[in-house]
């Protein structure tokens, strides 16, 4: 990566230099940035609860008894296994009157300093504005967190720190973050520029011990702009604009090179939704912020639904899309083909949060699949989604658990599952073809009434003896009779299939009888059948 010099001269995060450098990004910004402009709603909007910062006193305010004037920031923080001072039932009263600041942990210490010399008002904490030992109000408040991000002006980000007492400032060298440098003048680039490692803001960003957390999934996305205090010194994210102390114009990459911003960890590259995007990039958008999702940890299982809802809920209000539990009813058949990334042997992953044709069902990294990707294939169906029917459950008067059914007709082939857990094969009609095979639980997986349910089938030309001819790509899902005579099933893996387009036709069309008389294939477990549609089945 290349970039004009820039050299920081501050010991710590805390100096002058460093405020200087937030206080002009979010000006620039605010200025100059149209995508920013555009993902701030037109609106305002307050959450209940702020923490009011003046210069001389702090406290608690609610935006139903008080006229708030002026913008807020929300801070994003590990909490840690250490105690920290709660809004609870029994304070409520005490805070609104004063927040001692004495009594805060470093960070939120840090954060006050920090809004006040970006002239911000007012702040949002979690821990601070949701009442922690009342069920009902953590429920509504969860559900607001879209607008308490989207309506922010920024989003500082305690990202070095493990725990709610690390603060957000830091110690550094700066002799480290001048890096080498080099002259060029080539008629395109003139001037002396460093060269830093591509993989700088993925290490000091996703790497850092605030975005291992779940929760913190979903307020990077739903921020328009973060300051992020890493280990080394405050890196500026915004919708249009990823940048440092060490290179604040931003990280241009070489003329003509790709782009390495295509993970969610710098937003130049990852606004959740444009103006200009159609429901499959937006779909893309959701797998790839999944994928992230999964591999992060909760503190409470029971949150694992309700902690990405915020971004649930901006994809469907932008798409008036029906959501499924981590899925979407919109092209559901391409991803029910997600898989489990990592598999744990001897170690049960399902939980009992969502129905197994749900990501949500298993704890774990998983990949789905990112739609937007496969524009240049002909995507085929093969199977037709009937129905969904799903219901919403309180867990433990705070977390949410969705339990219901999914009905489609499919082909179903009956296979045998051999080997495991990181080199499982298949056997049974059309099986030759299986590439990769990924079971959901490794110790659960196994045992009689499997069969593979073919989900849709990618199209794309290559060439073979050098005569034009079309492979196909087919993903699919394992399934498990649970109740034969009702047709019920529940999910268990993944399977990967490539051949010739007509060996799979044949092997997964369900008027094909191959191994398998149509008469037999009727007596496969299903509610009903016929040569044309295939079977119906329910998963659960």
């Amino acid at each position: 990566m290349l970039q004009k010099d820039a050299q920081c001269t501050s010991l710590n995060t805390s100096s002058n230099e460093t405020l200087d450098f937030i206080q002009k990004s979010l000006a620039r910004c605010r200025a100059e940035h149209s995508a920013c402009s555009l993902a701030m709603p037109n609106a305002s909007w307050y959450p209940t609860r702020l923490i009011q910062v003046s210069q001389d006193s702090v406290n608690l305010v609610e935006s139903a008894e008080t006229d708030i004037v002026g913008s807020y920031a929300t801070l994003s923080h590990c909490w840690g296994g250490a105690e920290i001072l709660k809004l609870k039932k029994g304070n409520l009263s005490d805070l609104k009157q004063d927040v001692v600041v004495s009594s805060l942990p470093q960070t939120f210490k840090d954060a006050i300093i920090v809004i006040r010399n970006l002239g911000i008002p007012y702040i949002w904490i979690d821990s601070l504005c949701i009442i922690q030992d009342s069920d009902e109000d953590w429920q509504r408040e969860a559900r607001t967190m879209l607008k308490v991000y989207e309506h922010a002006t920024c989003n500082i980000a305690a990202t070095h720190s493990p725990n709610s007492f690390g603060g957000l400032f830091a110690d550094r060298n700066p002799r480290v973050l001048d890096a080498e440098s080099i002259e060029i003048d080539n008629g395109v680039l003139v001037g002396r520029f460093h060269l830093v490692d591509v993989d700088y803001f993925t290490q000091e960003i996703d790497d850092a011990p605030l975005n291992r957390r779940c929760w913190v999934t979903q307020e990077r996305v739903l921020s328009t702009r973060i300051i992020h205090f890493a280990s080394e010194q405050v890196i500026w994210d915004c919708n249009e604009l990823t940048a440092c102390e060490s290179l604040p114009q931003g990280t241009n990459t070489w003329p003509d090179s790709p782009s390495t911003h295509f993970n969610i960890g710098c937003k130049l590259g990852s606004t959740f939704l444009t103006p200009t995007d159609t429901v499959d990039k937006g779909l893309g958008k959701w797998a790839r912020i999944v994928d992230t999702y999964s591999a992060c940890g909760l503190t409470v299982l029971t949150d694992k639904l309700m902690a990405i809802s915020g971004v649930a809920d901006h994809l469907r209000n932008n798409f008036s899309l029906e959501y499924c539990v981590g899925l979407w009813r919109s092209r559901l058949e391409i991803q029910l083909a997600w898989y489990v990334r990592e598999p744990q042997p001897g170690r049960s992953v399902r939980n009992d949060l969502a129905p197994s044709w749900s990501w949500a069902s298993v704890n774990g990294s998983v990949d789905l699949q990112q739609i937007d990707l496969y524009e240049p294939y002909d995507i085929k169906p093969l199977v037709s989604i009937v129905d969904v029917d799903l219901k919403r459950q309180v867990e433990n008067g705070r977390g949410e658990k969705v339990m219901g059914f999914l009905r489609m007709r499919c082909s179903l082939n009956p296979v045998s599952l051999q080997g495991g857990p990181k080199d499982y094969r298949l056997t049974g009609p059309g099986m030759e073809h299986a590439k990769q095979v990924w079971a959901d639980d490794s110790k659960t997986v196994g045992g009689e009434n499997l069969f593979v349910v073919p989900l849709f089938d990618l199209q794309t030309p290559y060439s073979l003896e050098d005569t034009w001819k079309i492979s196909s790509e087919v993903r699919g899902i394992i399934v498990q009779a649970v109740e034969s005579k009702k047709g019920i099933f529940t999910r268990c893996g993944h399977v990967f299939l490539a051949g010739r387009i007509d060996e799979i036709t044949k092997a997964f069309d369900p008027s094909y009888e191959g191994l398998w008389s149509l008469q037999g294939k009727a007596g496969f477990p299903c509610q009903e059948y016929d040569s044309i549609s295939g079977h119906l089945i329910t998963l659960i």
